[in-house]
C-alpha cells in the first residue's frame, strides 16, 4: 500500500515527505485521515471546482505543460487543509450543500468561460472564412445604394 502511494505522489510531482506532513497537519487541526478520505469520497464540486481552477490558470498561462498535476495535487491538500480547519471551528458545517452549490457555481463559471471561447472562435472563423479562403462578405451599404 504504501509504494502505490508513494508511486502516485511521484506521479503527479509531490514529495512523500509534503503528503504526510499535510496529513499530520490535517490530523492535528483535528480532521482524521480516514474521515479526510470518507469526506472527499463523496465530494464533487470541489474536485470539479479545483480542475476547472487549474484549466484557468492554464489559459492564462500560469500553469505551463505537464504541470497540471502538481497544480491539481496542491489545490487538493490546500481543501483537506482548509476543511481540516473549518471543522475544527465550525464542526456542525453542512460540507455536502456546500459542495452541491460550489457545483452549481463551476457550472456556471464554465458555461461563461465557454461563451467567452465561442466569442474568439467565431470571430477567427469569420476571419478565416474572408481571408483564408477568400469568401466575399455581404454588404448591406452597397444593397442600399442600388
Amino acid at each position: 500500500m504504501q509504494s502505490k502511494l508513494e508511486e502516485l505522489l511521484k506521479a503527479i510531482g509531490l514529495p512523500v515527505g509534503l503528503a504526510v506532513v499535510i496529513a499530520s497537519i490535517a490530523t492535528y487541526l483535528g480532521l482524521p485521515l480516514e474521515q479526510a478520505f470518507q469526506m472527499f469520497a463523496v465530494l464533487v464540486g470541489l474536485p470539479f471546482a479545483i480542475g476547472l481552477i487549474v484549466d484557468v490558470l492554464k489559459l492564462a498561462g500560469v500553469v505551463t505543460p505537464g504541470t497540471s498535476g502538481i497544480w491539481s495535487a496542491g489545490f487538493n491538500l490546500a481543501a483537506i487543509l482548509g476543511l481540516a480547519v473549518l471543522f475544527k471551528y465550525i464542526p456542525d458545517f453542512d460540507l455536502i450543500t456546500w459542495d452541491a452549490q460550489l457545483l452549481e457555481l463551476a457550472k456556471a463559471v464554465v458555461l461563461i468561460i465557454t461563451w467567452i471561447a465561442q466569442l474568439f472562435g467565431t470571430k477567427q472563423a469569420h476571419n478565416f472564412y474572408i481571408r483564408g479562403l477568400r469568401i466575399a462578405r455581404f454588404s448591406f451599404a452597397k444593397a442600399n445604394a442600388t
